[in-house]
């Protein structure tokens, strides 16, 4: 069954994509842990010396992009979030009726458009609203970490294809209904 949906978010979308790309943090980390055997002190604490920016590319997370740059939600990524709203959602072992979790991920066969643009009042959303920063304390270290932000309210479409003989109508409904308590992408709140 295929079913064509509008969804508005209800907390703040916030991006997962490192700032500085796969290839930069690779270089980066070369950069300060193997040369560390070969420089001299001077040189270490030279090499130490770091810009604002390259501080704010180490910890901030962006928003994936489409060709025109405006931020978007990737389906892989809603994807994601419905297989984790289904885990926590529908328990098969208490009640028959449910499916099981991988009959859920076999299920929904594909979601489309691949990127899909964030909409508000109408207008698409050419950029995020904000960058949201947060202190994360593990048990070995603290650390800041900040995100691009999109407010609370945007409308996203996508057209979902998924099996109806896996996957009842009303639950699929049920799913759709809940998705939005697990949240998407990369960010939770620590």
């Amino acid at each position: 069954m295929i079913e064509q949906l509008t969804f508005e978010t209800t907390t703040a979308f916030m991006g997962s994509t490192p700032a500085l790309g796969a290839t930069a943090i690779l270089q980066h980390w070369i950069n300060t842990r193997s040369n560390a055997a070969l420089l001299t002190w001077a040189q270490a604490n030279i090499k130490k010396g770091q810009t604002i920016t390259n501080a704010v590319e180490q910890i901030l997370s962006i928003c994936h992009r489409d060709n025109n740059g405006y931020p978007v939600l990737g389906n892989w990524m809603f994807k994601r979030c419905l297989f984790n709203t289904a885990a926590m959602v529908f328990n098969a072992a208490k009640n028959k009726s449910h499916p099981k979790r991988d009959v859920v991920n076999n299920a929904i066969m594909f979601i489309e458009p691949g990127y899909m643009n964030f909409v508000r009042k109408g207008k698409v959303l050419k950029e995020p609203d904000s960058v949201e920063t947060y202190t994360v304390s593990t048990k070995m270290k603290s650390f800041f970490k900040a995100y691009e932000a999109i407010q609370a309210g945007v409308q996203f479409k996508c057209t979902i294809e998924y099996d109806e003989d896996m996957l009842s109508p009303a639950h699929f409904k049920y799913l759709i209904s809940k998705a939005g308590l697990v949240g998407i992408g990369a960010y939770r709140e620590r």
